[in-house]
């Protein structure tokens, strides 16, 4: 299979709006126009682009991929992501694997690399080989065939699997995958941030949680995600901010809501973050055409 032939199908199928949820991990993403910079929260995944090309910035670190290329994040990062290169006569295209953690179960972890032994940034661009392009083509190719998806999915996944682990960017793999490692216990800390973002953050807690002394926690978690854990805490309550902000919600109540105690610095920082004040951000999304 050629990385031609994965684009053609990639381009055909992502055409249906609504495509049945066949293989789990697996979504096709289109865009046919550029994109100014978004705040999303992205999850483990492995984002392989086929055509076009995208920009994403983490804290201070900003990483551009385009086709035959990969990004892999092995933890929950906030980011600022936009397409740099798409249009109607040639869309951006895209196949994104969420790697959660009972993928685990797909096997061939024992064949990934040994992790460092100190912790790497949580994430990498990759090239793709021809050996991926293959299984990542009889993979996609099995929404045409729905009966042999669930016979024939959980094979190419442990395929694709083992031949991204063979590459520079395996560990992250197991990291990503939860298989020991020091990102893994920055992802706990992650985790309790994104389930309590609403309170203050205390270093001496968030280390305790990750189970390491506060001075190595705080060198390891800005190592993992390029960001302090205050930052990734101010990023993660304005990420949400922003979200109850398009359900109309207002500017005064969505700073409370997200545990401001001042509506003046949440707009603030609101707007250091998105580049507008949040009702000028929001009023912006909203003036845009649909996709």
């Amino acid at each position: 299979m050629s990385l031609p032939e994965l684009r053609n199908l990639t381009d055909r199928l992502s055409k249906h709006a609504a495509l049945p949820n066949l293989i789990p991990n697996l979504a096709l993403r289109r865009a046919e126009r550029t994109t100014g910079y978004e705040a999303l929260m992205y999850e483990p995944m492995i984002y392989f682009v086929l055509q076009g090309e995208k920009q994403l910035s983490i804290g201070r670190k900003t990483l551009t991929y385009g086709a035959a290329h990969f990004l892999i994040l092995s933890v929950d990062v906030p980011v600022n992501a936009r397409v740099l290169q798409a249009s109607n006569e040639k869309p951006f295209l895209g196949i994104e694997i969420r790697l959660s953690p009972d993928l685990a179960r797909e096997g061939a972890l024992e064949m990934l690399p040994a992790l460092p032994v100190e912790a790497d940034p949580a994430f990498a661009v990759g090239s793709l080989s021809g050996a991926t392009v293959d299984v990542l083509t009889r993979l996609t190719a099995l929404m045409d065939t729905p009966a042999d998806a669930a016979h024939l999915a959980p094979l190419y996944t442990r395929e694709l699997l083992y031949r991204i682990g063979q590459g520079p960017q395996g560990h992250l793999l197991r990291d990503a995958l939860r298989i020991g490692g020091q990102t893994v216990q920055v992802q706990r800390a992650i985790d309790w941030i994104k389930a309590n973002f609403r309170e203050k953050i205390s270093i001496d807690r968030l280390a305790d949680i990750a189970g390491m002394g506060v001075t190595t926690f705080h060198r390891r978690f800005k190592s993992v995600t390029n960001l302090s854990p205050g930052a990734y805490h101010k990023m993660v309550r304005l990420h949400e901010a922003r979200r109850l902000l398009l359900d109309a919600r207002t500017v005064s109540s969505v700073a409370f809501a997200v545990g401001y105690e001042n509506a003046s610095q949440f707009s603030r920082e609101y707007a250091v973050m998105f580049g507008a004040p949040p009702r000028a951000d929001v009023l912006s999304e909203q003036s845009r055409p649909s996709r």
